[in-house]
């Protein structure tokens, strides 16, 4: 079976998490999922998803960054 991944997708691999932005760290989670459901082995597949859960960390991190803290 073909790869499942888009060309924008493939492009990403290699990339550290951290230097994606956020459009990026949304189009690799939705490549970790494809992939994890595309590869066969046990430890493939927990490789994508722990590429995934990384991204999704890393999309919350920014998130509360981005959240004025209040001073009091």
């Amino acid at each position: 079976m073909k790869n499942p991944l888009t060309k924008q997708q493939e492009k990403l691999r290699g990339k550290k998490i951290v230097d994606l932005t956020d459009a990026e760290l949304l189009l690799w989670i939705n490549a970790c999922d494809k992939m994890e459901n595309w590869v066969g082995g046990n430890k493939a597949r927990r490789s994508w998803t722990s590429s995934r859960q990384d991204a999704v960390d890393e999309i919350e991190k920014r998130d509360i960054n981005k959240t004025p803290h209040n001073k009091t």
